[in-house]
């Protein structure tokens, strides 16, 4: 059985995107599909992600989030 993931991006965006993949002879689905098989293997991103972008840096200056000392604390908030 398979499953449909939709996601938006901008049409600049996609064009570059679907640039780089046709270089190394990969459509946007067998790419996706290779990042979450990767991504399932590693545990997590399968790549370093260590420079945010504006639009991230901008939510972490909000502070419109909760912070937590150790995870179990988070667990505790998650469970009220």
């Amino acid at each position: 059985m398979t499953s449909q993931v939709h996601f938006r991006m901008s049409e600049k965006e996609k064009k570059d995107f679907e640039i780089v993949l046709s270089r190394v002879g990969l459509t946007p689905g067998e790419a996706f599909r290779i990042f979450a098989k990767k991504s399932i293997e590693a545990g997590g991103i399968p790549f370093e992600v260590s420079q945010p972008n504006t639009r991230l840096k901008k939510a972490i200056r909000s502070h419109d989030y909760v912070e937590f000392n150790d995870p179990e604390e988070g667990l505790d908030w998650l469970n009220e």
